[in-house]
């Protein structure tokens, strides 16, 4: 029956026949209440964690996240573009093919003031969704006319299934803008290397390589440096220490800061014609330390070559080090299609 037909029907009964005491049904207000009271009372002790995640609490869902990982990207809001220390980061489109996707990011200088056609992100950034997969990203290209700079992320399911339609985050947290490449002959006088200079046992190795015809590792020694650096071959690196040890050429390079300017190097020895010295089946050695502050990268070059050989020969040397470094909590969370 349809409604306008049952009120028809209702409006032609007799009065009398509704004058009737219908029994109220009894409700306990104060229970109702008390119970309705309890239950919020115990979802807000309990749960704040995704109330406050769904609001935008950064702190809220890092914490669920680590509880409940499928839980914190349920709740986290959408947000495709977010702005910090100038910089804004942007989600510019996303494609699901199979197992895998691909995502366009957008970083652009909302200042203005950076105009560096490099960019890279420290390996500072990081993934989070709620099931198994593996993702990088990298550079793809810059727009000068806009101070923009475009990173591709790739994702890719670990089980081979396709993408689940999820959402993902993605947040970085440092930046290298510019990037100054040196490369070149040091400044030098090969011919003066000093034969046995001073050297000390180190026990605060980070890594480096090892090679059958040097001593073993907890055998090296290590140069002194100087009190001041005997040069400055490259911005943010200085030559601090040279000398023939165990039957090869020591060189002790500081790369300054490496935090914030990703300084790195690489030094060998060229004849005057400008060919290395170095045979094919060996390879210029090398093992690096932080200095004592922890901010500066010591590395000491191990390069087997004889001694006489040094005076006809150039020392010569590739670094590399960025030009400025932004830090910031860059942070998006966006839906695979």
């Amino acid at each position: 029956m349809k409604a306008e037909d049952f009120l028809g029907v209702m409006g032609n009964i007799d009065e009398h026949f509704l004058d009737v005491e219908v029994p109220k049904r009894k409700i306990h207000h104060r229970w109702k209440a008390w119970v309705v009271g309890t239950a919020a009372a115990v979802l807000l002790t309990a749960c704040p964690l995704p109330a406050m995640t769904a609001l935008g609490s950064d702190g809220a869902y890092n914490m669920l996240y680590e509880l409940a990982p499928s839980l914190a990207q349920t709740f986290t809001p959408v947000r495709k573009s977010c702005t910090d220390d100038g910089i804004e980061m942007t989600v510019i489109s996303e494609k699901c093919d199979g197992s895998r996707a691909q995502v366009c990011l957008a970083f652009r200088d909302l200042t203005g003031e950076t105009s560096y056609d490099y960019w890279d992100l420290y390996d500072s950034y990081m993934f989070n969704f709620p099931y198994d997969m593996n993702g990088h990203c990298k550079f793809s290209d810059y727009d000068e006319d806009t101070n923009t700079a475009y990173f591709i992320v790739e994702l890719e399911t670990m089980s081979g299934k396709d993408m689940p339609k999820n959402k993902v985050t993605f947040s970085v947290r440092e930046l290298l803008l510019g990037r100054e490449e040196t490369m070149g002959d040091i400044d030098i006088d090969m011919s003066a290397i000093p034969n046995e200079p001073e050297t000390v046992h180190r026990d605060d190795i980070t890594g480096g390589g090892a090679y059958d015809y040097l001593p073993d590792e907890a055998d090296y020694r290590f140069l002194v440096p100087t009190d001041e650096p005997i040069c400055r071959p490259a911005d943010n690196a200085s030559l601090d220490a040279i000398g023939y040890v165990d039957g090869a050429l020591h060189v002790l390079m500081r790369y300054e800061d490496v935090g914030h300017t990703d300084s790195h190097g690489w030094v060998n020895l060229v004849d005057r014609e400008k060919n290395e010295v170095i045979a094919e089946k060996e390879s210029v050695d090398f093992t690096y330390w932080y200095d004592e502050m922890h901010t500066d990268m010591c590395y000491e070059y191990i390069i087997p070559v004889e001694y006489d050989r040094l005076a006809d020969c150039t020392l010569c040397g590739e670094f590399c080090t960025a030009l400025e470094y932004r830090s910031g909590k860059w942070r998006v969370t966006f839906p695979l299609k």
